[in-house]
């Protein structure tokens, strides 16, 4: 049997006529256009999460992407519309007969791991709440050769205006490479924040700061490393950390001076575990985060634009003002699709980079820390070299203030 693409039908409620079709994946956003209930075969292009997790009875809406049928794209609340086709590209099952979409368990398979697609015929019993997606910004897309992965028409060096010049549409990273990707930027923002996974400070207003990431006492994140570390291992460094916990949990300023603690810290992160404990941390605290609140409503597909946003949340935080107020300064909606709102990811990056720098400038001159200037000089350097897919020189490396870090096949 051959199974159509997946299409939906608008359903709507029996007490309007109409559905409202909108800009984004949540009711804040701007409607699009209306459409007559039983307008027929919109093809989906893409399915995501309620942006802002708006819930019905614990179950978190899901907005589908479908082509409108005056050319445009828009998205449909998934209580409006019916389905019926090969909805496994998008985590729904073959669907035989049409089926309000809201009664489908949206199921999505660990990344690399393939499942057999199931048939649904009939519409289902009420389902539990669908599991949230993981992060991704599209399906995998077949690999394309490393230099040429991402091609910008025309991007200018910074700080020249943003060019309004089409770029070649992006490819999304597939599997092997969104890992790659993510150990690239560990590697250069670990090398920004101090270089190791023994890194240790403690004159700042983190109380401590440890590791590649610098998790902080202050923010709790260093307390998340060791309570992890002491549930997974044993022995004598283990004890010796152990008996610091209740001052640990206090808080205690006076851990600033305690050389013991440091010391038992830094032998930690001679410990395999500790080392995959800190990557697992920053994994789930910050990369999936960027992930979800950055990067894939914006659409970004590019490896440069993963790593600076990246960079940028260890920085300045998850929430940092500068990712939207690129946006602002270029006219577009906040959150909205690179590429679908009017400009090109090459332009977003470059304004990104741009304003980081001018930020990095204006902070180094108030802290009287002149380094900061050159982690925005970096990332701005990477933008006017059009480096999109994060390939570094021709022996793969970017140099960091001295260190060299290899970011085309990275440890």
């Amino acid at each position: 049997m051959s199974i159509s693409p997946f299409l939906i039908t608008v359903r709507g409620i029996p007490s309007s006529p109409i559905v409202n079709v909108r800009i984004g994946p949540n009711t804040s956003y701007a409607k699009l256009v209306e459409l007559p209930v039983g307008t027929p075969n919109l093809a989906v292009l893409e399915v995501r999460a309620d942006d802002k997790n708006t819930q019905l009875q614990g179950r978190t809406y899901q907005w589908l992407r479908c082509t409108l049928p005056n050319g445009q794209n828009g998205w449909i609340r998934d209580d409006l519309v019916t389905a019926q086709g090969d909805g496994t590209r998008f985590g729904y099952p073959i669907v035989v007969q049409p089926i309000l979409v809201a009664d489908l368990t949206r199921k999505f398979a660990p990344v690399g791991v393939s499942t057999p697609p199931t048939t649904v015929s009939a519409p289902a019993a009420p389902v539990t709440p669908p599991t949230p997606p993981a992060p991704a910004v599209a399906p995998p897309a077949p690999p394309a050769p490393a230099a040429a992965a991402f091609t910008a028409a025309s991007v200018p060096a910074a700080p020249a205006a943003v060019s309004t010049a089409p770029a070649a549409a992006p490819i999304a990273p597939n599997v092997g490479s969104l890992d790659r990707v993510r150990r690239s930027s560990f590697a250069i923002t670990s090398a920004f924040e101090g270089g190791g996974y023994a890194t240790y400070q403690t004159y700042d207003s983190g109380i401590i700061s440890y590791g590649r990431f610098q998790f902080t006492l202050a923010s709790g994140s260093f307390m998340t490393v060791i309570n992890r570390y002491l549930q997974r291992t044993s022995g004598p460094t283990v004890d010796g950390i152990r008996g610091y916990l209740p001052r640990l949990n206090a808080k205690d300023e006076a851990l600033r001076q305690d050389a013991g603690l440091k010391t038992l810290c830094i032998n930690a992160a001679s410990d395999p575990i500790m080392q995959a404990i800190q990557d697992e941390v920053a994994t789930e605290g910050y990369w999936g985060a960027v992930i979800d609140l950055s990067i894939a409503p914006r659409n970004i597909k590019s490896a440069l634009g993963y790593a600076l946003i990246f960079d940028m949340s260890i920085q300045h935080g998850k929430y940092n003002f500068l990712v939207p107020k690129a946006e602002t300064d270029l006219g577009v909606p906040n959150k909205s699709r690179l590429g679908e709102n009017g400009i090109t990811e090459p332009q977003y990056l470059t304004k990104l980079a741009q304003l980081r720098r001018e930020n990095l400038y204006a902070l180094a001159d108030k802290l009287k820390l002149p380094g900061l200037r050159f982690r925005g000089d970096f990332w701005v350097s990477l933008v006017s070299a059009s480096d999109w897919n994060l390939q570094g020189d021709t022996n793969g490396n970017v140099n960091i203030n001295g260190k060299i870090v290899q970011v085309r096949t990275p440890a």
